[in-house]
């Protein structure tokens, strides 16, 4: 359904961390009751992907120790987020969003 690949903020027990995100999203819909297009089909939206925090491995570290993270986009839109697994000896961590897409 969507992509986006640039810079991000991520937001992690309130302090941000500058990173790159590479993330995508799509839609789940009964294709048998839908003729519509999926960005204009009724359904849930998925999205997940990779970000690679700036701050490198410590940044990562800290942002999977945090309780609450959020990912903010250029534009001040915002998302939640899980981390779902951590590159070791990087900044690079796959994420599983939560709730709509942010981009």
């Amino acid at each position: 359904m969507g992509e986006y690949q640039g810079e991000v903020t991520v937001i992690a027990d309130g302090v941000e961390y500058p990173a790159t995100a590479d993330l995508r999203s799509w839609g789940e819909q009964d294709e048998a009751k839908s003729s519509l297009p999926p960005e204009e089909a009724p359904g849930l939206t998925d999205w997940n992907g990779k970000i690679d925090i700036d701050a490198g491995e410590d940044g990562a570290w800290n942002v999977m120790d945090a309780e609450a993270h959020r990912l903010r986009m250029p534009d001040g839109r915002t998302g939640g987020f899980v981390v779902s697994r951590r590159y070791f000896g990087t900044g690079i961590l796959l994420i599983t969003g939560s709730g709509d897409p942010p981009f």
